[in-house]
């Protein structure tokens, strides 16, 4: 596969590019798309869909000839539009062919959406979510029989049942591993800054052994001076002005040792919470994608199934959210600079209920917002998002028994901090006991709900690496108020 994908890459598309993935992604697809005409193409022979056999004839050739032409110079945009088009297509005329609204084949205009936002962005994901929306419409006012004649029509049987069940489910686990392999090379990459990083280390230690070797000629020389000042009068005023400057060579190498290691434990740190945060971020949306998936196998209510389908749409875009954003991380990581954009809290804070929205529902949660002093915030996303989920669901996890967790959120502006404030009715916790161990990795101080004792660890790092701070007031039984500190620079 990496062969073909190389070979068909356009070669003014170097790895440095900015689109050097998505166009590796782009072939991915069409390879993808043609090996699945060629496999429904033998599929038509036993289930007698002769239609299908021609679609599979034509598509395969048409994706052929994007692949070349895309090797030839067709921009990624144009050649991305093409192909969902050709997707739509497919999914159009195997509809219209097999019974219309009551075709299974229908059900796959779910793809497109998902590939638009994969390849393209969120506003033609949402574009083709809409014609795939008045698709559906079209085929429940228009009957196949008022456009073609009836003979063409395909009675759907079991067998041709079962092959598109088999073919949507490849092409999911096809994203899925795609999914898979992305998140496989973030990992490969934080190795290999690992690996620099235990270069770098070894290169100081190199050069304190140096710096030793330097401070013992120091002082040999010190003591020469110290003899020749006694015999040689006339000799002291240079010695003393070379004294005087390795003295301050000396000083000024400790300084630039002292701020390299400081530089390079802060790095360390940053990279081992990078890799908790990206599996601790990417769990919650593809867990309930496959879940959404084992339930709409066994569903047999057809308004489930357009729920769990849209249910999938927002899981999907959630994954890619986070997906681009661990890549922007890297990028961060990569040119040692962070990258600050101004995020709505409103909207930012709906996107993160999404992933507790089970959790939510189940205990009852009440949710009250107070944004009215700042509701805007410049900081970097993948962080809020993360400080967001581990406070909201602490705050459901430690609930008091038999009672319904109520939780406000506020912010407030101090000096040239925006301090977020989460606040609970939960168990809380024992501050004069716990205090010094409740930032610690792998702290926990409740047994009887499952933890990692991860969560509170993140919310410090992550808040003193935006160049914040974070305080904890807490009563036993009555709960506990966060209040995080993120500096507002311009």
């Amino acid at each position: 596969m990496d062969r073909l994908e190389l070979y068909f890459l356009p070669p003014t598309l170097e790895v440095t590019d900015k689109n050097y993935r998505l166009g590796r992604l782009q072939i991915k697809f069409m390879l993808t798309s043609i090996a699945f005409g060629l496999g429904y193409l033998v599929d038509t022979y036993f289930t007698g869909f002769i239609i299908a056999r021609y679609v599979m004839i034509i598509n395969c050739l048409l994706f052929t000839s994007q692949l070349f032409a895309f090797k030839g110079g067709l921009s990624l945009r144009i050649t991305s539009h093409i192909f969902i088009f050709i997707c739509w297509s497919i999914i159009f005329t195997l509809t219209l062919f097999s019974g219309g609204i009551q075709s299974y084949v229908l059900g796959w205009i779910l793809l497109i959406p998902i590939i638009s936002l994969i390849l393209l962005t969120y506003t033609i994901a949402w574009i083709w979510g809409v014609i795939g929306f008045f698709t559906v419409v079209f085929f429940y006012f228009i009957q196949p029989t008022e456009l073609i004649p009836f003979d063409l029509i395909f009675v759907t049987n079991n067998l041709l049942i079962a092959s598109l069940h088999v073919g949507l489910l490849f092409l999911l686990l096809t994203l899925i591993y795609i999914f898979y392999k992305q998140q496989n090379a973030l990992i490969d990459t934080i190795e290999e800054q690992n690996e620099t990083l235990k270069s770098s280390k070894e290169e100081i230690a190199t050069q304190n052994e140096e710096l030793s070797q330097s401070q013992e000629e120091i002082s040999s020389q010190r003591d020469l001076v110290t003899l020749q000042n006694q015999s040689l009068e006339e000799a002291r005023g240079i010695i003393e002005k070379q004294n005087e400057a390795l003295t301050v060579k000396n000083e000024n190498l400790e300084i630039e040792i002292k701020k390299r290691t400081a530089e390079l434990v802060e790095y360390n740190q940053q990279l081992e919470q990078f890799a908790f945060m990206s599996s601790h971020n990417l769990r919650a949306p593809i867990a309930r994608i496959l879940g959404l998936f084992n339930v709409l196998e066994i569903t047999q209510n057809k308004d489930d199934e357009i729920t769990i389908r849209k249910s999938l749409i927002v899981s999907a875009r959630e994954l890619d959210r986070v997906v681009k954003d661990l890549t922007t991380i890297l990028e961060i990581r990569k040119n040692n600079t962070s990258i600050l954009i101004d995020i709505d809290l409103h909207e930012e804070l709906n996107l993160v209920l999404i992933n507790l929205e089970k959790e939510i529902t189940e205990t009852k949660t009440t949710i009250t917002l107070d944004f009215d002093r700042a509701s805007t915030i410049r900081t970097i996303r993948p962080y809020l998002d993360s400080i967001l989920i581990n406070l909201i669901s602490n705050a459901i996890k430690y609930r008091k028994e038999n009672h319904s967790p109520i939780i406000e959120i506020k912010t407030e502006l101090i000096d040239e901090y925006l301090c977020l404030t989460i606040k609970d009715n939960g168990m809380g916790i024992d501050l004069a006991k716990y205090k010094d161990k409740l930032f610690t990795l792998y702290s926990r101080f409740h047994n009887h709900v499952e933890g990692k004792g991860l969560g509170l660890y993140l919310v410090k790092i992550q808040a003193e690496t935006l160049g914040g701070k974070v305080e904890v007031v807490s009563d036993l039984n009555k709960g506990t108020a966060f209040t995080i500190y993120f500096r507002q620079n311009k």
